[in-house]
């Protein structure tokens, strides 16, 4: 009885997956973005709290004709990196610069679960997740 005990509490561990701090997943997030070749150009990384709750942020060199695939790219890594954070998010922010003259940055705030369930989860459809999980500001 005590090892069927302790092997469980084993595997429910081992399928939790590691737990990193918030200054680790600082750290890696720039890895995640230049290990692939198509990845819009990392600027900033942060992680802070608000009124509403913990923020994970991106700041993102965006190109304007291929700012949907950017804005995926990054709230990829947003999802895949925060769910294995010691500390639940409520938002995943990304802020998308881009090389326009006079073209403010876009800003896009997403609600953490909805969008954990659409990347990470697949529970919800990309089309679903756009219409009701984000919205964009301008700075």
């Amino acid at each position: 009885m005590y090892k069927s005990l302790l092997l469980m509490a084993f595997v429910s561990l081992a399928m939790a997956g590691p737990k990193f701090s918030d200054e680790q997943l600082k750290a890696m997030t720039p890895h995640y973005f230049t290990r692939n070749h198509s990845a819009p150009q990392l600027m900033a990384v942060s992680i802070y709290k608000t009124r509403t709750g913990r923020v994970y942020r991106v700041d993102i060199k965006a190109d304007r004709n291929r700012s949907n695939d950017d804005l995926s790219f990054a709230y990829s890594a947003l999802t895949t990196m925060g769910q294995y954070s010691k500390k639940k998010f409520n938002e995943f922010i990304v802020v998308m610069h881009y090389d326009v003259r006079g073209k403010p940055p876009e800003v896009c705030v997403g609600k953490a679960k909805c969008t954990l369930d659409c990347f990470v989860h697949n529970k919800i459809p990309y089309e679903k997740w756009w219409k009701e999980c984000i919205t964009f500001k301008q700075i």
